[in-house]
């Protein structure tokens, strides 16, 4: 005969009570698992996995490296390199700011000498700079572009979680309820839509040559999940033996016949570089606003991929806009004018997108896109404006 659940006995049924609130229980455990793995935003653990290290050209400034995993994947990784003025980070450091690197780039220091490395100038005069390693920079160089499938999936949306966990960690870090929010070229894409994502974090944005991308739609060319910084005449391994001849020789002999030296071929090849214009707009070395050493040091340090799929994405979206446009967060936006003829005005016009008063914009006429951030001129036209301006907003 069954027995039926009412008539079964008291214990039975305590027994019964205490399987079902335990299966309970697992279920909620394995649910919130699933919620961490899934969710690229929640808050994670920085380990540091190494000394602290000093610069030469910079005494006093030392750099912290704090990692972090962000997925299944060996790729899913991240981490902060935090510049500060003395071998112990302060405690409550009265200027914060997180930096975003542009396409291919990441939060090393390029270049020991703080007048050309933004890192560097800004942790010597009091700013607690944080600069992001993308999930990009721990994908290794020699890696077979036929095995970057994941990298379909390396949205906008992606790398936005990626620096909204950065941004928590360093506030609960620093103790500070709000930061600075900075980015370089498409790192300053990033910013903005970090800024309309959480306009509660940020004290203010500094926008180094970069602007809200336009909308953008259709999708890569089947089975191509990554761009290479290198192409099909400059290769990688090509480019970074020209990028050490710089850096080592510059007046040796230049891998291609047609220039005389290494340092001119260097020239040419920034100059001349299609993507940015031809015309000085990656670089303008010719013009004088470039150093050489400096731009090959800054070049070399890239990271090969970049996923694909970010070209083809819709990033600055009707609420996106809204949600900027009420931040009212203040804005400080450099721009260069070589890469194209309207390229300060669209710089201009995405500075204003925050419908803050606050906002001031410097047109460097005659600069290139790397110009503005280790270029020849920048400790001075630069980096200087960019110290007093958070200077005068810290709180």
């Amino acid at each position: 005969m069954r027995l039926d659940r009412r008539d079964a006995p008291a214990s039975d049924a305590g027994r019964l009570k205490g399987r079902i609130l335990c299966a309970l229980a697992v279920l909620v455990l394995l649910i919130a698992a699933f919620a961490a793995r899934s969710d690229p935003a929640a808050a994670r653990d920085f380990t540091s996995p190494g000394e602290a290290r000093s610069f030469k050209l910079a005494p006093g400034v030392h750099e912290f490296v704090f990692e972090a995993s962000v997925g299944p994947s060996r790729f899913d990784r991240i981490a902060l390199h935090r510049f500060t003025s003395g071998a112990r980070p302060p405690a409550h450091p009265p200027i914060v700011m997180l930096y975003l690197p542009g396409t291919n780039m990441n939060g090393e220091a390029e270049d020991d000498d703080p007048r050309y490395s933004l890192k560097l100038y800004f942790a010597q005069h009091g700013v607690d700079l944080w600069a992001l390693d993308y999930r990009t920079h721990f994908i290794p160089p020699q890696t077979p572009a036929e095995q970057l499938a994941e990298l379909k999936d390396w949205t906008n949306e992606l790398f936005e979680s990626d620096i909204d966990a950065a941004a928590r960690y360093i506030i609960a870090k620093t103790g500070r309820s709000r930061i600075f929010v900075s980015g370089f070229s498409r790192g300053a894409s990033f910013a903005y839509l970090y800024a309309s994502e959480h306009p509660e974090r940020l004290q203010g944005l500094l926008v180094f040559d970069g602007l809200i991308l336009d909308d953008r739609r259709g999708s890569p060319p089947p089975g191509v999940y990554a761009s290479d910084v290198g192409g099909k005449h400059l290769t990688w391994d090509k480019r970074q033996t020209l990028l050490k001849m710089v850096i080592e020789n510059p007046n040796g002999r230049a891998p291609l016949p047609e220039y005389k030296t290494a340092s001119e071929n260097l020239e040419h090849v920034v100059d001349y570089s299609a993507g940015f214009g031809g015309k000085g707009g990656l670089a303008n070395p010719l013009g004088g606003f470039s150093n050489l050493d400096a731009l090959a040091r800054t070049l070399i340090s890239y990271d090969r991929y970049w996923p694909i799929v970010q070209d083809y994405e819709d990033a600055s979206g009707t609420e996106h806009a809204k949600a900027l446009a009420n931040s009212k967060i203040p804005v400080i936006a450099f721009s260069s004018t070589n890469i194209a003829p309207d390229w300060a005005e669209r710089v201009t016009k995405s500075a204003a997108s925050t419908g803050s008063s606050d906002v001031t914009v410097k047109r460097l006429a005659g600069w290139g896109h790397l110009d503005v951030i280790c270029g020849s001129h920048a400790e001075q036209e630069v980096f200087a404006p960019a110290v007093q301006w958070l200077r005068q907003r810290q709180k």
